[in-house]
């Protein structure tokens, strides 16, 4: 190979600069330790070290989280015995069970993830029912060497094990400590089930009697921003509500943006979405009193459907041994699920006061989750549900549509009546005479119907609270925990938007038109008012104006709300159809009304009271006269 002079002087040179630069570092290192004997000392000893490089580093066989030393003295003097723990690395550790996966952090010690498996949201994305921001869920306390308060959020707590996979009965504790020595401790213990929704969670402070000044209390300050999980923020704004339940056994809610102080101590808190909530509940001694609770909504968000603090207050004892149990319920808003945690945590799904919630547990849900047992699509389920209530209810029915048929049959002695006795109050005392020798009751079609409502009303607080049917399709329905469009459109419209919203439903204008089908028909089995009684065609036209009314309030409602109700229509009308076809027959039921008029009738106590009372305003007109 050929070298012409211009070659040998580059590579000459070259060799020249990277001697001169291998001399000149070495000196420079030579210089360096030195000056600095403790590193040289290091080096001797770890030739292969990086001395750039932090000395402490995770352990990652034993997963085990090494804190650093603290800077310096002033923040050693602001977190005095805890110092050592204010500095570190954050860890995650993962825990999956079969219906959930939980991912802890070394930084605060806390839950910092749930995902929940079963579920997705609306979108089809894992549905992750909360996510520590790092100061979520913070426990603050006065330390007796500190000079601000201790946050558990600013500290870097040990733990031992790594992420794991349980199932089936397998339990799994996960505990995260700092080691203050002298044997003083504080831990947060974490003890998860194979599956389920429940973590027990335990606070433990050993030997802090002189770590903590007595009589003061541990302040747990909880706050969760509740992503949108559903298809509509407006209907889960309307459907997340922050509860509490006290020391009392009284339930109750904060669901508006307001801040209160809670007086009583509380057994446990809930921020409960549509679909799901997160609880805690304390164990065994309550949180004490004047806990402070908040609420939140960023309306200019359509990530976040609300915001939930609360600030709660834990008792400490003053005890060498200090321990504070709890429990936490992290998933769905399954009202079995919720009945196995026994501390009445049901009261957060919105079934109805009183005789409502009454017939929603004893009645509609036992039926909905047996049949849910043998039928897999929710559609038929409701359905057959539709079919059970109108055969229960049958009975009911059918007395009042005989009831109106009896009196259609007897309208035109009525209206003898009328004629004969212009005076109102003596026509309404001649109308009870004749309706005691008929054996016709005046309400008689109205009781059975009254009787009906309130499981009409129970459904419409059931339907919305079911999760079972929560991205469930049918027919058409994507969603029957949500509303069924078939037209929608992005642009506000003024009055068509505040009127149907964005969208229209076809079950709830299916719902309208089979609600008027049924007024049309019960109408005309009404006896005749005849034009000149406005009060009554008042209330026909009212009759006519109330589907349309319901349309515009059932359009934001879930799909199985108007699917439920448009099937009831059609089952009332396939009724009425049968009883008309097969039971009635006013030629005979005026033979018995007339036979019924030559029985001695004995008049039971209402219409006794009402004829008393007519004709003391017969006696009052006359003597004003």
């Amino acid at each position: 190979m050929n070298f012409d002079k211009n070659t040998v002087i580059g590579i000459t040179l070259i060799i020249l600069i990277f001697l001169g630069f291998s001399i000149y570092t070495s000196q420079q290192e030579a210089k360096y330790l030195k000056e600095h004997p403790k590193k040289a000392e290091q080096v001797s000893k770890y030739p292969g070290a990086d001395t750039n490089k932090s000395a402490v580093k995770n352990d990652s066989a034993k997963n085990t989280v090494a804190v650093k030393p603290v800077a310096d003295s002033a923040s050693a003097a602001s977190f005095g015995s805890f110092a050592a723990f204010a500095n570190g690395t954050e860890q995650l550790t993962t825990i999956e069970n079969e219906d959930c996966i939980y991912t802890f952090s070394s930084k605060g010690g806390v839950i910092k993830k749930v995902e929940l498996k079963e579920y997705k949201t609306f979108t089809k994305k894992p549905l992750i029912l909360f996510e520590d921001h790092g100061n979520d869920f913070n426990f603050t306390f006065i330390s007796n060497d500190s000079k601000t308060p201790i946050q558990t959020e600013n500290l870097f707590f040990t733990t031992t094990g790594g992420s794991k996979k349980i199932s089936g009965t397998e339990k799994l504790d996960v505990v995260y400590k700092i080691e203050l020595g002298n044997g003083k401790s504080y831990e947060h213990k974490y003890t998860l089930n194979g599956k389920g929704y429940v973590a027990d969670f335990v606070i433990n402070a050993v030997n802090f009697a002189g770590v903590i000044p007595a009589n003061q209390a541990i302040t747990l300050n909880w706050k969760q921003d509740l992503p949108s999980q559903e298809g509509g923020i407006d209907d889960e704004r309307f459907n997340t509500s922050l509860h509490y339940f006290n020391d009392a056994k009284e339930a109750d809610d904060l669901s508006s943006d307001k801040e209160k102080t809670i007086e009583s101590p509380l057994q446990w808190v809930s921020y409960k979405q549509k679909f799901f909530n997160t609880s805690l509940i304390a164990a065994k001694e309550n949180f004490k009193t004047n806990a402070k609770i908040s609420v939140v909504t960023p309306k200019e968000s359509k990530d976040t459907v609300k915001t939930f603090t609360a600030q709660l207050q834990i008792p400490f004892n003053n005890s060498n041994a200090f321990s504070f149990p709890m429990r936490m319920y992290m998933g769905p808003n399954k009202y079995d699920e919720l009945k196995k945690m026994d501390v009445n945590l049901t009261e957060i799904v919105p079934l109805g006061w009183s005789i409502l919630s009454l017939i929603n547990k004893f009645f509609i849900i036992p039926i909905f989750h047996f049949l849910s047992k043998f039928i897999s699509n929710y559609g038929i389920i409701i359905l057959v549900l539709a079919v059970v209530i109108k055969l229960v209810t049958f009975p009911f029915t059918f007395k009042s549509t005989m009831s109106m048929v009896k009196m259609r049959v007897l309208k035109p002695e009525i209206d003898e009546l009328k004629k004969k006795y212009p005076s109102q109050a003596e026509f309404g005392q001649k109308q009870m005479e004749l309706y005691s020798q008929t054996g016709v009751s005046p309400f008689g079609g109205c009781l059975p119907m009254l009787l009906q409502m309130p499981i009409l009303i129970a459904m419409y607080r059931f339907f919305p609270a079911s999760i079972e049917l929560r991205q469930q399709p049918f027919l058409w329905a994507t969603d029957l925990s949500s509303f069924d469009s078939i037209i929608s459109w992005t642009q506000n419209i003024p009055v068509i938007g505040y009127l149907f919203g964005n969208h229209i439903s076809l079950f709830t204008i299916l719902m309208a038109v089979s609600s008027i089908a049924v007024t049309k028909m019960t109408t005309q089995s009404q006896p005749s008012s005849g034009s000149d009684d406005m009060m009554a065609q008042q209330m026909k036209i009212m009759q006519y104006v109330m589907p349309v009314m319901l349309m515009f309030m059932f359009n934001k409602q879930p799909a199985a709300l108007s699917y439920y109700y448009f099937l009831f229509n059609v089952l009332t009308i396939g009724q009425n159809w049968i009883i008309q076809k097969f039971f009635v027959d006013e030629a005979q039921i005026h033979l018995q009304i007339q036979e019924n008029k030559k029985k001695p009738k004995k008049q039971n106590t209402f219409q006794a009271k009402m004829q008393e009372m007519m004709k003391q305003q017969e006696e009052l007109k006359k003597k004003k006269k």
